[in-house]
């Protein structure tokens, strides 16, 4: 959108979220009329960003992200206040849904007691939701890629742009939230770099239920196709980093790394590898689809115990020889995976590397073009084999 414009309507928290932001009210401290702000790095063109919508946290991160490493520089540089708040991922396996979790989240300490510290904050956050030199109302918080901040008793999106009474158990009198989007948490925004980037939708959601993928350097730029059943389910306990216990260490057992029982930093790497050579979505979790493939007692069906043979009879009936690529997932690419005669680990529903692997060398048997690419085609040649 250009300075000038309005922001499409963008999507709010729901649930638990929602519950904490309240109707309108006035805002946390009283606003100067002319804040003094945080200088930009670069020079910021007339065209603004788009106002971020909610994207709610899904994935668990061990680091902060660059926005918030840059943001937490910048501000205490600039107000010489706060200099306790340190920019950190918090542990994922305490509390609700907060973007702490995948590094998208900075408590700032300014106390609303404190009155150099009030200062601060008022300064920041008019220059922040007030109008910008464009005129528009929030074009700062557009800029940073800021999804909402909280502090004493008040909140401020970006997807509605007023102050709202704040009523979660925290009133964040003590310092200011701030969550950003994907864009902003990747610094891909007009404050850091002079130019609007498309939107940066996060990391997916590939199984219903299970957390979405951990965070990369990578940014997606397309929406997320919606999250299926997985195939496969376990009996053994979820647990992410910042758990810990009985369950966790057999994981590091069959992981074969040190027995620690608390899931941390060299489990989630470990982790992150064995779905990765498993075709696994890349959660760094210890999700049900993870220990279906890692402790194979455990696994229990969301689908038919086929045969290969009754695989492909679905395959090619029921769900019509569905087209499959890389990252499909459910149940067809699981019939795919059984009709392949993959091993148990293997048959996760998840259309990973090795899954591709196995296509291409049944393509390259059979002189066909090697695409990894599923279609009728090939569920025939699976058929006449």
């Amino acid at each position: 959108m250009t300075a000038t414009g309005v922001s499409a309507a963008a999507p709010s928290p729901s649930g638990a979220e929602a519950a904490a932001f309240a109707e309108a009210a006035s805002p946390p401290v009283p606003m100067p009329a002319n804040p003094q702000g945080m200088p930009a790095p670069t020079r910021p063109g007339n065209a603004l960003d788009a106002f971020a919508g909610y994207q709610g946290q899904s994935a668990c991160a061990s680091t902060p992200s660059p926005g918030i490493v840059q943001l937490r520089a910048l501000a205490l540089q600039t107000y010489a206040r706060g200099g306790t708040s340190p920019a950190y991922a918090r542990s994922c396996a305490s509390g609700g849904t907060s973007e702490h979790k995948d590094g998208r989240a900075w408590d700032w300490m300014l106390s609303y007691s404190n009155l150099a510290d009030r200062k601060a904050a008022a300064d920041f956050l008019s220059w922040l939701t007030g109008p910008g030199p464009s005129g528009v109302r929030g074009e700062m918080a557009a800029r940073l890629g800021i999804m909402y901040v909280i502090f004493n008793h008040r909140s401020w999106s970006s997807y509605n742009r007023e102050w709202s009474t704040y009523t979660g158990y925290d009133p964040h009198t003590s310092h200011i939230h701030i969550s950003l989007s994907w864009n902003g948490a990747r610094a891909h925004t007009s404050f850091w770099t002079g130019k609007v980037w498309a939107t940066d939708y996060g990391p997916c959601q590939v199984f219903t239920s299970q957390p979405a993928v951990a965070p990369t350097n990578v940014a997606r730029t397309q929406p997320c196709v919606g999250a299926v059943m997985s195939p496969r389910r376990s009996t053994l306990p979820f647990s992410w980093l910042g758990g810990g216990g009985d369950a966790v260490a057999v994981a590091q057992r069959s992981l074969r790394i040190p027995v620690t029982r608390l899931f941390d930093v060299a489990t989630q790497r470990a982790v992150l590898q064995f779905q990765r050579n498993h075709d696994l979505p890349r959660t760094g979790a210890l999700d049900k689809p993870t220990w279906a493939s890692l402790q194979p007692a455990s696994a229990r069906l969301n689908v038919p115990d086929w045969t290969p043979r009754e695989a492909l009879a679905w395959a090619q009936g029921d769900a019509g020889s569905p087209t499959l690529h890389r990252a499909s997932a459910g149940k067809s690419v699981y019939a795919l995976q059984v009709a392949l005669e993959l091993p148990d680990q293997w048959r996760t529903g998840f259309f990973g590397r090795r899954t591709a692997n196995t296509v291409i060398a049944r393509q390259n048997a059979a002189g066909q073009t090697a695409t990894s690419r599923v279609d009728s085609e090939f569920w025939s040649l699976l058929a006449n084999r």
